[in-house]
């Protein structure tokens, strides 16, 4: 990914294409190899795709002054937006003959949606992200079902890994990740990064269509690799039914991906039929990407745009060690309002003094103004780092933000990879077992087990998210956690 522009602007930032590599489904289907691909894809009467849609070159940034973001441009009406609901608005795009694409595809789709209640609560968790994507698939014209591609490789979920382990809601491998331009390191990781990882996959996949023709195909590439698929294809044309692509001698694993893509994408497209309510965007889902001149501190970011700090961490989870690295990138993913209210605050805020804060407790009840002479800062500087009104009389117990490193902090600890969960929620990482999330959730084992319908023999994947309290309408939220067979 290019580096952020180091100007007094906000950007969106846009990913140089990658050279062309291996990428692997690390969960959701690792299990799925044991069918032949002849069992797959079978229907002789399937339909080709229609028309597929031509990616169009990407809008040079619009660079606005801090502060004066500019609003998402639409290619509706605001009237028609409101009348649209997300998913219609999404499936409009789909190019796809998903339902009736092979009856491998008709049976994944009843599988998804077994539990509609906890197939719709997995969409509900993955809408922020899901909505980022559609929203950039829809500016590159490409189809809607690649929003659910993520679904299909992490359930949306920002893994972590070490080593040669793919990782992220994209699945990246390192090798792919860098060629594509995300930096890996020990500070930040581009894999983990939603909006630097959503735009090299998108990139690549665009890549491939250019490669192949066929949209389908490009879903095989981004499974199997490039070169694997064009060995296969040789000279010849695309087949141009599900039967004879599903003859294609890829893994049996390959042809599964591209039919779970398109199951999800069944459900979505007519989800009355499966029984399945979808979840529509809560208040702060939509999220906009913005990239600034210079490293923030995540703690003053997240109390000058007025959100949680954990959430603004689960937004951003590509900054392992909770900061920004001082190579950068400098860029964060936000919910719209809040996006305007960081913009807003950084402008009153001399750059030389984003890069380092702390909290503290206060002991006594003390002024603003003595607490930021006692920290050389202007008042209206400590003021707005902590969303105050100046003269604010500060009270005894209260976390405030003070400029520079925190003197008793060690300087060199990273904060945890575990990945982004609630108290209701855990989300399995490798090594865990049912018995140590029940006991560090504080939970009975089979509580557990009833809450998320397992046994005490299931095996867990990475990024199966388990519920620690009770469903209030039952169900659960554990959907996507195997392959189907």
């Amino acid at each position: 990914m290019r580096q952020a522009v180091r100007s007094n602007a906000f950007l969106r930032s846009k990913t140089k294409p990658a050279p062309q590599r291996d990428w692997r489904m690390a969960v959701l289907g690792g299990g799925c190899t044991a069918l032949g691909a002849a069992c797959l894809l079978l229907a002789a009467c399937s339909t080709t795709p229609r028309k597929p849609l031509v990616a169009a070159p990407a809008p040079e940034p619009v660079i606005a002054p801090v502060g004066a973001m500019p609003a998402p441009v639409d290619t509706q009406t605001p009237a028609a937006v409101e009348d649209t609901s997300s998913w219609t608005r999404l499936s409009r795009r789909f190019t796809f003959d998903d339902c009736g694409y092979s009856p491998d595809v008709a049976r994944l789709a009843h599988w998804f949606s077994a539990d509609p209640t906890g197939f719709a609560e997995s969409l509900r968790q993955s809408l922020p992200f899901l909505l980022y994507v559609a929203k950039h698939l829809e500016e590159r014209e490409m189809p809607g079902e690649f929003a659910l591609l993520p679904y299909i490789e992490s359930n949306y979920v920002p893994i972590a890994s070490s080593g040669d382990h793919a990782a992220g809601i994209w699945q990246l491998l390192p090798d792919t990740a860098r060629e594509g331009g995300l930096h890996i390191g020990g500070d930040y990781d581009g894999r983990l990064d939603i909006a630097a990882s959503t735009d090299a996959a998108l990139t690549l996949l665009e890549r491939y269509y250019d490669r192949f023709g066929d949209w389908r195909v490009a879903d095989m590439a981004f499974n199997a690799g490039p070169y694997r698929i064009a060995k296969l294809l040789g000279n010849g044309a695309v087949p141009s039914g599900a039967a004879e692509l599903g003859r294609l001698r890829v893994d049996a694993h390959t042809h599964r991906h591209l039919a779970k893509l398109l199951a999800v994408a069944c459900i979505v497209s007519d989800p009355a039929r499966f029984d399945v309510k979808l979840p529509e965007p809560a208040t702060g889902d939509r999220l906009t990407a913005i990239s600034l001149p210079a490293a923030v501190d995540l703690q003053l970011a997240a109390r000058v745009a007025g959100l949680d700090p954990a959430r603004l961490r689960q937004l951003n989870p590509g900054y392992v060690r909770g900061r920004m690295p001082a190579s950068g990138p400098f860029h964060l993913l936000l919910p719209e309002a809040q996006s305007r209210a960081l913009s807003s605050a950084l402008e009153k805020l001399p750059q030389s003094l984003w890069g380092e804060w702390h909290e503290i407790t206060l002991r006594q009840t003390e002024s603003l103004g003595v607490l930021a002479q006692a920290h050389d800062v202007d008042d209206a500087v400590l003021a707005t780092a902590n969303a105050l009104v100046p003269e604010t009389a500060l009270d005894a117990g209260m976390r405030v933000l003070v400029p520079g490193r925190d003197p008793i902090a060690p300087t060199a600890v990273a904060v945890s990879r575990q990945m982004p969960h609630d108290r209701d929620t855990h989300i399995v990482r490798a090594g865990d077992s049912l018995w140590r999330i029940a006991r560090a959730a504080h939970v009975a084992l089979p509580d557990l087990l009833q809450w998320n319908d397992l046994t005490r023999n299931a095996n867990l994947h990475p990024g199966q998210r388990l519920r620690l309290r009770a469903p209030e309408r039952g169900g659960t939220a554990s959907t996507v956690v195997a392959s189907p067979n």
